[in-house]
């Protein structure tokens, strides 16, 4: 489809919908003009200060709705959380969210968040807009908002088990001011870095209609893998008109270079150190070869030479209108590109200290655009039901084009010895004089694709609002095809139309106290997937396809609200969430054209379910006490294959479900900062956190199921100092140095000292 069908398709859509929405009118009274508050249900206002608290949220409902109404789980990280623990990367910004953890912390291939013991891909928007996974800088955004549960009822197309949606900042009109921030970072490992932060906001004008704001980082130093460098050069533009008092333009740009770790060399699924390898049971003992070499924490045996470089450009224009006090339209349009160049050496074997090499790499790029719109008809009907009906549809295209190498590097690099590097010293010099004599094409593809989503949200409240009664119904229909350039076949496709839905209901004991229940289900399209990925050229596992229809089903119930007059917010909450037709990619080793090779076995999982109890709370208790806390309880079962071969964790004869791979039986985090300020805001803070997760099942390179039986914790420290313009702060994370191993391990100790002033 075109951009001129596009555009007559968004005119179509519309055309149909605002006659709906005049039979809305017609059929209720209109509240008053004194009612109204102008672009409302659009505007993600910026609140001051109270702690960790945050009222309203935006994700789960498409609008700016309270959260106390909102019947499903939705976390929210403010800018000012992410300051104070030093967040600025991907992974960093959900940190201490309850039942949250990162699967690749830089972010890469893919998003890869396990939410209450689910993997989520393809889960990430920005503004509503969903734009997939790529790198990004925290820098460019005002706060994120986690939706625990399937999405899909209004937000479209999503991980089906939750969405993280980051909200960019944008111009405030009458105000005008600069940050800009210094920090220095050094790890236990002496991984340095040094990093430079500015945001600054400009009114025009005197009237309060124009507005600019400009937000961006530079950053420029090591990770504390080995040989890993980090490069950051990000820029956020953005534009506010506000044209009348009841129509408003917004035009927000992310723009990002960035060089990063291409994954967790020496970590994770390549070879464990000697503080990871004492967690995991079949590891930990005195005659495992590679644990007896005590490799050190920031080991990386394929040396020099990984990289990821890539660069984001994204455009998005909101145009928000409020036709009278109880009509109001947004129109949202999106234009994105995005690059990633990876090469790396790869040597994975957790059972020998000979291990085989390989090069791979890719060159992959996509682009895509989006435009969608939302109507919103407010009414109420003789003060005895009050009323919200949207309606709205979303359009996106996309292009993307990847192409993978691989080959086999010169003698005696082909197999790396862990001893020889060893006794190097680790140094770089022992890969001097590696080389790759051939590098063959191992994949190459495009998928081109489109979806139209039509979607109608239906709000009641009844009993001055003491009830509150929602739905959603969502129609997408979804297209796309993937051709292998190698043999020129299909290696996924989509041509298919599903409906998902939601529905709750909350009842308000008092403003501040509600009692909630939700049932929302998700249908994504039937996929037909390539069995094999990351082959060599003329493999025939390369011609293995098999089907799959994911479906999620979420059913929870809660409480919530507010403490310490108004200024702390809390939730309790037992649900239990079901997928189907999902899809894991379990890593084995093999030998394809006589060279050896780790490739990606896609395996589909029937049936995974989790439950559990979870409570969060988050705000002030005092004026100067903040805080976060939550804790976890659960549960998780999914079908077992058989194809896991296991050493470490023993699975019964006739045993048909096992944990969820990476899912801690339970979990807690607790930060808070306490001030010491005085009237003028001057003095110091301190600040302390404590994240634990409890046992768990893992899945081992080479040794497949294992279980990791012991609790782990990490604790971080800080204190800041505020004097006239300027904040000094220290914070020290992992405090311990001690691992802390779910999907991906986390950094060692780290020390960070920033000072920033406002002018």
């Amino acid at each position: 489809m075109n951009r001129s069908s596009t555009i007559r398709l968004t005119l179509c859509v519309f055309g149909a919908l605002i006659p709906t929405s005049g039979l809305l009118a017609q059929a209720a009274t209109p509240a008053t003009k004194e009612e109204a508050i102008v672009l409302a249900p659009f505007t993600v206002s910026v609140e001051g200060s109270n702690g960790y608290k945050v009222s309203t949220a935006t994700t789960a409902t498409r609008t700016n709705t309270a959260l106390i109404d909102i019947p499903q789980t939705v976390d929210v990280i403010t800018k000012e959380f992410w300051n104070d623990v030093g967040a600025t990367t991907f992974d960093q910004s959900f940190r201490y969210v309850a039942n949250t953890y990162v699967r690749n912390r830089n972010a890469g291939s893919g998003d890869g968040v396990n939410l209450r013991g689910f993997e989520t891909n393809g889960s990430i928007s920005v503004d509503g807009v969903r734009l997939g996974s790529n790198h990004r800088d925290l820098s460019a955004y005002e706060r994120l908002e986690v939706v625990k549960g399937p999405p899909s009822a209004v937000q479209g197309r999503a991980g089906g088990t939750g969405l993280l949606n980051y909200i960019l900042k944008k111009p405030e009109l009458g105000q005008d001011g600069t940050m800009l921030k210094y920090s220095f970072s050094t790890d236990q490992y002496d991984g340095q870095s040094n990093r430079i932060e500015f945001d600054t906001n400009i009114s025009f004008d005197h009237s309060r209609k124009f507005a600019a704001r400009v937000a961006g980082a530079w950053q420029n130093g090591n990770d504390y893998i080995k040989f890993q460098k980090r490069k950051v050069e990000a820029l956020s533009p953005s534009f506010k008109w506000q044209i009348g008092p009841k129509t408003e333009l917004v035009v927000v740009t992310e723009l990002l270079k960035l060089t990063t770790p291409n994954r967790e060399e020496g970590h994770g699924f390549a070879v464990y150190p000697v503080k990871l390898r004492k967690l995991v049971p079949i590891f930990n003992n005195a005659t495992d070869p590679i644990t007896a070499l005590n490799l050190p924490y920031d080991f990386n045996i394929i040396g020099p030479g990984g990289q990821d470089k890539s660069t984001t450009a994204s455009g998005t224009l909101f145009f928000t209108h409020q036709f009278t006090d109880w009509l109001f339209f947004r129109q949202v349009g999106n234009l994105r590109s995005f690059t990633n160049n990876q090469f790396s050496f790869t040597g994975e074997d957790n059972t020998k200290t000979l291990v085989n090499s390989q090069y791979t790499g890719g060159i992959n790029s996509r682009r895509g655009s989006t435009a969608q719109g939302d109507l919103i008809a407010k009414y109420h009907f003789r003060d005895i039901v009050t009323g919200t009906t949207m309606v709205g549809y979303s359009y996106d295209d996309g292009f993307s084009h990847g192409t993978n190498y691989s080959g086999l590097p010169s003698a005696p690099f082909n197999q790396l010895d862990m001893v020889a590097i060893k006794a190097s010293g680790y140094s770089a010099a022992f890969y001097s004089g590696r080389t790759v004599p051939v590098l063959n094409r191992s994949s190459e593809t495009t998928n081109n694709s489109y979806s139209l989503g039509k979607f109608i949200q239906q709000d009641l409240g009844l009993f001055n609002d003491r009830l509150l009664i929602t739905g959603g119904l969502r129609s997408d229909h979804d297209v796309s095809q993937t051709s292998n350039l190698v043999n020129n076949t299909t290696a996924a496709a989509t041509n298919t139309t599903l409906n998902s839905f939601r529905y709750g209901v909350t009842y308000k004991f008092s403003p501040i106290l509600a009692l909630y229940a939700v049932k929302s289900v998700q249908n994504d399209a039937t996929r037909t997937i390539q069995r094999y990925n990351g082959l060599l050229a003329g493999d025939p596992r390369l011609t293995e396809f098999f089907t799959v229809s994911p479906l999620s089903n979420l059913k929870e119930i809660g409480i919530k609200g507010e403490a310490f007059s108004g200024r702390m917010s809390y939730a309790l909450n037992y649900w239990e969430m079901t997928r189907q037709g999902s899809v894991v990619n379990i890593l084995a080793n093999g030998t394809s054209q006589g060279s050896p090779v780790t490739f990606g076995t896609q395996t589909e999982i029937q049936g995974a379910k989790s439950k559990g109890f979870e409570f969060s709370a988050y705000g002030s208790i005092t004026n100067r006490l903040s805080l976060i806390a939550n804790y976890t309880k659960m549960t998780t079962s999914q079908a077992f294959t058989g194809q896991q071969n296991s050493v470490g964790y023993s699975v019964a004869a006739g045993t048909t479900t096992i944990p969820i791979r990476f899912a801690p039986t339970w979990n807690g985090n607790v930060f808070m900062k306490y001030s010491f300020r005085d009237t003028k805001n001057e003095g110091f803070e301190v600040k302390a956190g404590l994240s634990a997760i409890g046992p768990f099942l893992a899945q081992i390179t080479n040794f497949g199921l294992t279980k990791i039986p012991q609790n782990q914790k990490s604790v971080d420290l800080g204190a800041s100092y505020r004097w006239q313009k300027y904040d000094f702060d220290l914070m020290v994370t992992n405090v311990t140095n001690a691992p802390f191993l779910v999907t991906r391990d986390q950094p060692p100790r780290t020390v960070r000292l920033s000072v920033a002033t406002r002018f």
